[in-house]
């Protein structure tokens, strides 16, 4: 249970998940990697936002004084904190929505399950839903976004610029780490262990700042791994980001494993910040803390 409300969690603030539905939503729109109502006003001017990373991109595009409501985990930038809440990821509180009285709801296409796209329509609200749950899709919901508020131009600024600090880091932490392009194991919760598996964000970060993941196989995104495979995999750097916990709590915890690599290396890191659990422009400051983590190892 605990495993099943980690990986939930992982997904609020990873702000491309909320409760996940075994069907899609019925819908004329083709989904694939985004979601358009054909409702979609010309021009909207009042913005929900259901996505923590919504809310951020929004805000860089210039939009932020269209978002008219934001989900309780939106704490950035410090603006969006200022914005009325309509709950949380996993509980929406429609009647709130509705209350704000948007032109368009967006959110991220994990969260658009049949009964929230069944209350859009109901209700006659525009919606737009993304994919952006690695470092791919940030750029392509960037795109997106540009199209459906008609301000290309400053979407391709923003692309710009965010691939420009992603060279620029990858450059400075290829020549200041020594690891090497050692194994690694990304952690987002150990009690049980649930680990950036193969294709997700938290492998594009530990590429990103010259590392392999120590994680392998056809084991889906964000698999729970019991200390048997943790050991077997043997990764020479830990990085742990398990939210609310203390540095020392953390490195008591691995600190059992003795035989691990990374424990024998002292190169266990505690990174206790959301930013490392959501795909946005924000990636190069991710990579940026890992990258700075790594050097003082």
């Amino acid at each position: 249970m605990r495993a099943i409300a980690v990986i939930l969690m992982i997904g609020v603030l990873f702000c491309f998940g909320c409760e996940r539905s075994e069907e899609l939503p019925e819908s004329d729109t083709e989904v694939t990697d985004f979601m358009l109502s054909e409702s979609w006003p010309d021009e909207p001017e009042r913005i929900v936002s259901l996505a923590p990373n919504i809310t951020e991109l929004l805000f860089e595009l210039g939009l932020g004084d269209r978002v008219v409501a934001v989900t309780r985990y939106c704490d950035w930038p410090p603006e969006a904190e200022d914005v009325p809440t309509i709950g949380g990821m996993l509980d929406p509180d429609y009647e709130a929505i509705l209350g704000a009285r948007p032109d368009v709801v967006v959110g991220v296409i994990d969260g658009a399950d049949h009964q929230t796209v069944d209350k859009f329509d109901g209700a006659g609200v525009a919606y737009g839903f993304l994919q952006i749950d690695d470092l791919n899709t940030v750029s392509e919901g960037i795109d997106r976004l540009g199209a459906w508020f008609s301000i290309e131009k400053e979407a391709a600024a923003l692309n710009k610029r965010f691939q420009n600090e992603l060279k620029a880091l990858e450059d400075r932490i290829g020549e200041s780490t020594k690891l090497e392009a050692k194994k690694a194991l990304l952690v987002f919760d150990r009690q049980p262990v649930v680990a950036a598996g193969p294709g997700s964000f938290g492998e594009d970060l530990l590429n990103l700042a010259g590392l392999e993941n120590a994680v392998r196989g056809d084991i889906g995104a964000y698999p729970v791994l019991d200390m048997e495979k943790v050991l077997a995999a043997n990764p020479a750097v830990i990085v742990d980001v398990t939210m609310g916990d203390g540095e020392d709590e953390v490195l008591d915890y691995w600190r059992r494993f003795e035989s691990l690599e990374a424990v024998e290396r002292g190169a266990v890191v505690h990174i206790d910040d959301p930013v490392m659990m959501r795909p946005g422009t924000r990636i190069p400051d991710a990579v940026d803390r890992l990258g700075r983590a790594l050097e003082e190892l």
